[in-house]
């Protein structure tokens, strides 16, 4: 069965996610925007390794503590192929802000949408899903999806941003996420957990 660990990190509280199947030490980390060390002490503490880390989209707010945790574990590192080389070239608002940012490496993968990742003990499906940044993309583990910053609990991402398109996004949602069943919980780039059934009818803006 599939754990999914919440740590929020950063001064917009991300929601760094560690998901991990009973009985196995081969984890994967979605959108670590900072405090590494903080993450790597619950993994050390469940005795997890990282197989993969996976940024949901470039910005510095999920990918800040992406260099080091990399050097530190040696695992792959991916995004959205539209998002690569945005995540070398942050807004520097963003990155006075966070205070712990450093630079990703080149990702080691570059998502497209459509890729099924192997993992141990279950699997990823990646969905592309751009308009809050062009490479955005969601991650899709058996009723699980990890949605980035295209969709929150009845909201949506910002897409007044370089790059963002509210048509895309909003086509986006409603083309790769509204399709899946009602029952799917919806772990979203900050705030609280929802579920497609609960957007698809008190979301304001899918409406």
């Amino acid at each position: 069965m599939v754990q999914v660990e919440i740590i929020r990190v950063g001064a917009l509280s991300t929601n760094c996610y560690v998901v991990y199947s009973d009985g196995s030490a081969g984890c994967v980390l979605i959108d670590p925007g900072g405090e590494a060390e903080l993450i790597s002490e619950f993994m050390e503490r469940q005795e997890l390794t990282p197989e993969r880390i996976i940024s949901t989209h470039a910005h510095a707010d999920h990918t800040g503590a992406v260099a080091p945790l990399v050097t530190r574990y040696q695992c792959k590192f991916g995004l959205g192929a539209a998002d690569a080389v945005a995540a070398g070239n942050q807004s520097e608002w963003l990155i006075d802000m966070l205070g712990d940012f450093e630079e990703p490496p080149p990702p080691s993968a570059k998502y497209f949408g459509g890729e099924t990742l192997q993992c141990d003990g279950f699997e990823i499906n990646v969905l592309a899903t751009p308009g809050h940044t062009p490479g955005s993309i969601s991650l899709l583990i058996d009723d699980l999806v990890f949605t980035g910053d295209s969709l929150f609990r009845e909201s949506i991402g910002r897409f007044d941003l370089p790059g963002g398109s509210q048509e895309q996004e909003l086509s986006s949602i409603h083309t790769m996420l509204l399709t899946l069943a009602d029952e799917t919980v919806v772990f979203p780039g900050h705030g609280p957990s929802t579920t497609i059934g609960h957007e698809r009818f008190a979301n304001p803006y899918l409406q």
